[in-house]
């Protein structure tokens, strides 16, 4: 058993704007590293012996020696390449430490997360210290550049003040300085196109490091001329501008004349030139350049008294490089009419001045670049850059620029704290319009209009400037007198409308909440404009009957009824152990478990399956028993629940893995327990007012009750449909819903059962919306809880891919969830508009229950299909009754006499033969007639032989015939159709038949 003994000290970087560079403690204590364990493993020890403020899940180990971070994963065995060196050279070894410190990807999120939402002095003392953070450690520049850290500095550098902008121009030059750096600002142009912006900006000491900055950019390879191109043609093109149009005015000195931003700019003009590769290119800048007065900007510097000569020496080299590609030729003698004498003249001059530049450059001893890309030649070419771009008193005289327009101090707004970027991703998100589907459910036609809950007192005001009505008195004149006391007459109705009925008996009441329908204050509203109950047709009623089975009777009182195992470190309680073995016999190896939680791999691990892991989640101090226990028993393996684990305990940030998983693996079926709901409620609504039965049902009930109670009662609220079937005759015992049910059968045969028309009712029945209003509160909250483990896991090496698509999912979960909102608050204002289309008082409707309403509908629906099943099965019974007493117990001779009596039965006897028939029809009854003098008659009309005919018997109700043969002695009556038959052919004749048969076949 390899081990490895150093020295270990922590380094206090959980805030990278306020670290220090000296490790701590200063006597770093010594620590054995097994060299056969993963870092990972081991790093709570070492967390736990130095007592490192920093969180266990964010720590990495870096070599004091080199520099290098460590690899967690592996084991030191595997890393030797990597330590050798530390403990070399004897004594002088000791002095090297594993310091403690923060992951590279936690400081640089940390760092942007600082930049995003820090204002004032906190930002500016970011931006100032961000410079120092990239030289204290050269590998935390590449992870800033692959977390997007250029990206932040441009979108904060673009709201920024100059002082500002000097703090990040200062900073993006040590991201520069070194290839990572080099490499990432070559990838991402944006970041060119906002240096070339701040040339034209009005302030000097920003226009001077965006030009070194852009040189150094330039002259570091020369394929990074095309880049420049490309992003100066952007900038200028948004702005509608001609290229260079920035650099162009600081030649032109319209901000007064500062010789070192033109020696600057001019620099960086002849640098891009040199480095574009084909000549298309070059005439483009070129042109532009001429166009916006180039040659007049170079005459009137070169020629000037007093000019720098750094400068002159740059517009002679823009001189020769136009002459080196022939451009006098291809664009100037366009415009000029010019003799060639004049042209061979200009070019020779341009030559003495080029060899006159060449003279001027060696003896004013330039330093060129080589373009190799060396961070030396940089530093060597702009040593200021390298040191420090903006010197102390440089800043301290940008300053004094600006004092006058700040003397004045700004109050400083109270602090607000700041929102989280999931919240501005949500504002976003909400501010954008969308169509109102999810998946297959369709929610457009719910509108605007919906958007405006007709309860609100603001409404009603605002749109009819009515108050609202108060809730009704005890008593109004429309409203039925309270019920008399018991032995008491009634006492006279209140004089009002006349009674619809009058009624000579006392019968039951049904005790409904009546609707009134006057002053509709809400008529304004597409879905009230009229009432439910004003369309309602009335229905006539037997109210003798009604009288009868109704009657008031006295109640009856109801009556009463009366040692071999094999030796493992277990660390866990029983309890727990045995509960995680038990979920491991459900899970997938514990070696794919990692890997499959790290990639989200949804085929390795189930939405059940990552339920079960999240309440196997260790604890720390369950790990650091653990380890602790590893570490002292090196050749005991593990238990298997302790095992498991470790190897959980080795996830970085376990709990927003799993959680921002589960939601994905869960948003499906979340999003469907929401939709389907809504749907089916809106769908609801529409089958409910549509219905026709429905109709038929209230109108029926209406006179009903209207009779029963002595009203002239408009409607009544639909929760007394719950009552019906329990409301019964005092006659026969029957309900009132069976009596409304034989009403509608026998009034409106055209009704249905209404429960199979309302499917969308009965399924809204079953679902609690107060639930479903936590549920998708929850998905809210869990998304945007998800946005944030998404970040908090992007801190650790998270793959771009997979980034990128759970950041597609949570985006497209967060605008899903937000049309969910808007369509759950147009339904229940359209409910709310529905409930008062029913006549529901609109002081009692936020009361109502979606659930209840439902289920009361739902409820009385299948009770009437239930009923009315009943009733037409009875009814389908008395029809088979009366049929059945017609013939019952009556002899065949006693019907044939009963029929004579009404009719006669003239059957026509048709004879087909080789296409033609013709017809023959006895003259009297035939009920009267013997076969064989029905034969005889056959026999001649048609003829054939008699011995050759004989009758065939087809009864109506039989699938048989009967073949009569007609002898001497045969008596038989022929009372029903028969059949003519020949043997050849067959014949049919019959009373009300219009089929002719030939050799079996229909003609």
């Amino acid at each position: 058993m390899a081990t490895f003994a150093c020295r270990v000290q922590f380094l206090d970087d959980t805030d990278p704007f306020n670290s220090t560079n000296f490790p701590e403690p200063t006597r770093p204590p010594q620590f054995t590293f097994r060299e056969d364990i993963p870092l990972i493993n081991q790093i709570a020890g070492v967390h736990r012996l130095l007592k490192a403020p920093h969180k266990l899940d964010d720590c990495a180990l870096q070599l004091s020696h080199n520099g290098s971070y460590l690899d967690l994963e592996s084991t030191l065995a595997e890393q030797r390449d990597e330590i050798e060196g530390f403990q070399e050279d004897g004594g002088r070894g000791k002095k090297h430490s594993i310091i403690l410190r923060t992951q590279l990807s936690v400081r640089v999120h940390v760092c942007i997360e600082k930049l995003y939402n820090s204002t004032g002095r906190e930002l500016r003392r970011a931006l100032f210290s961000l410079k120092q953070i990239f030289q204290d450690d050269k590998d935390l520049v590449h992870e800033f550049v692959m977390a997007e850290g250029l990206t932040c500095l441009i979108k904060v550098g673009a709201e920024a003040d100059q002082n500002y902008q000097n703090y990040i121009l200062r900073a993006l030059g040590q991201i520069m300085l070194y290839v990572d750096g080099m490499n990432g600002l070559i990838g991402h142009n944006e970041t060119v196109q906002w240096l070339y912006t701040l040339v034209g900006s009005k302030f000097r000491l920003v226009v001077k490091t965006a030009l070194k900055l852009l040189l150094v950019f330039v002259e570091y390879t020369e394929s990074n001329a095309p880049l420049l191109i490309q992003a100066v043609n952007t900038v200028d093109t948004k702005q509608g501008c001609k290229p260079w149009s920035n650099a162009m005015e600081i030649l032109d000195e319209k901000d007064g004349m500062d010789t070192e931003l033109l020696v600057y700019a001019m620099t960086l003009i002849n640098k891009t030139l040199a480095g574009l590769p084909d000549q298309d290119t070059f005439y483009d800048v070129v042109d532009s350049l001429e166009e916006q007065g180039m040659e007049a900007v170079a005459k009137r510097h070169v020629n000037r008294k007093g000019t720098d000569l750094d400068l002159v020496e740059q517009f002679n080299i823009y001189e020769v490089s136009v002459c080196s590609v022939c451009f006098s030729v291809r664009h100037r003698c366009s415009g000029q009419d010019s003799s060639m004498t004049s042209l061979t003249s200009r070019i020779s001059t341009l030559e003495v001045r080029r060899q006159t530049c060449e003279d001027n450059m060696k003896k004013l001893e330039v330093d060129h670049l080589d373009n190799q890309g060396s961070v030396r030649a940089v530093a060597e070419k702009f040593g200021d850059l390298v040191k420090g771009l903006v010197s102390p008193h440089e800043v301290e005289h940008s300053g004094k620029e600006t004092q006058q327009s700040q003397e004045k101090p700004l109050p400083t707004p109270s602090p607000t704290p700041p929102k989280k970027e999931s919240d501005h991703i949500w504002d976003q998100l909400i501010a954008t319009p969308r169509e109102l589907r999810i998946k297959e459910l369709d929610f457009t036609d719910l509108g605007e209009e919906d958007d405006v809950d007709i309860l609100d007192v603001s409404n009603v005001i605002g749109s009819s400037d009515l108050t609202p009505p108060p809730p009704p008195p005890l008593f109004l004149p429309s409203l039925p007198p309270p019920p008399p006391l018991f032995g008491c007459p009634p006492p006279p109705p209140i004089p009002g409308e006349p009674l619809l009925f009058q009624k000579k008996k006392k019968t039951i009441r049904l005790f409904w909440n009546e609707v009134r329908p006057i002053d509709w204050q809400y008529s304004n509203h597409k879905s009230c404009r009229e009432s439910l109950w004003s369309k309602l047709d009335a229905v006539k009623l037997d109210t003798a009957k009604l009288e009868n089975l109704f009657e008031t009777k006295s109640k009856e009182l109801p009556k009463t009824a009366a040692d071999g195992k094999r030796q493992e470190i277990i660390i866990l309680d029983s309890k727990r152990s045995n509960a995680i073995n038990i979920g491991l016999t459900v899970l997938p190896p514990p070696r794919t478990i990692k890997t499959a939680i790290l990639n989200f791999d949804e085929y390795a691990l189930s939405k059940e399956g990552i339920e079960k892991i999240l309440t196997m989640i260790p604890t720390e101090e369950e790990t650091q028993k653990i380890q602790e226990a590893q570490l002292a028993n090196p050749d005991t393996p593990l238990g298997s629940a302790e095992q498991f684990l470790l190897i959980l305990s080795s996830i970085s940030e376990l709990s927003a893995r799993l959680q921002l998983w589960a939601f994905k693996m869960d948003y499906d079926a979340l999003e469907k327990e929401v939709a389907e709901p809504l749907q089916d409620l809106k769908e609801g609504m529409d089958q409910l007012e549509k219905n026709k039965t429905l109709r038929y049902i209230l109108s029926t009930l209406l006179a009903i009750g209207n009779f029963l109670n002595g009203t002239n009662a408009k409607g009544f609220e639909l929760s007394y449909l719950e009552k019906v079937p329990e409301v019964k005759d005092t006659v026969h015992k029957q309900s009132l819903l069976h009596h409304v049910c034989s009403l509608v059968v026998e009034k409106f045969p055209e009704s249905s059962d209404l429960y199979s028309e309302i499917g969308a009712i009965t399924r809204s029945a079953k679902v609690d919306f107060d639930q479903l209003q936590e549920n998708l509160c929850q998905m809210e909250y869990r998304c945007k809880a998800s946005w944030d483990h998404l970040k908090v896991i992007a801190k650790h090496e998270m793959k771009p891919a997979l980034k990128q698509r759970m950041s597609d999912f949570l985006k497209d979960c967060a605008e899903r969830i937000i049309i969910l909102k808007i369509v759950h608050r147009r339904i229940i204002n359209r409910f709310h508009s529905f409930l008062l289309f029913l006549g529901h008082p609109p002081y009692a409707i936020r009361e109502v229950s979606i659930h209840r309403f439902s289920k009361i509908l739902s409820e009385f629906a299948l009770e009437y299909r239930t009923t009315r099943e009943r009733v037409l099965q009875q009814k389908q019974k008395r029809a088979n009754h009366r049929e059945r007493n017609k013939t019952r117990g009556k002899m065949i001779t006693e019907v044939s006499l009963d029929n004579s009596k009404n009719s006669n039965y003239f059957c026509p006897i048709i004879h087909v033969q080789k296409g033609t028939f013709s017809s023959f029809v006895l003259g009297s009854p035939l009920i009267s007639l013997r076969l064989n003098n029905v034969l005889n008659f056959c026999a001649s009309s048609l003829h054939h032989k008699r011995e050759a005919l004989y009758f065939q018997m087809i009864p109506v109700s039989h699938s048989h015939s009967v073949y009569l043969r007609p002898g001497k002695t045969d008596s038989y009556l022929v009372y029903g159709p028969f059949s003519l038959v020949c043997p050849r052919v067959l014949r049919i004749a019959t009373k009300h038949t219009h089929h002719l048969h030939y050799n079996n076949k229909t003609l």
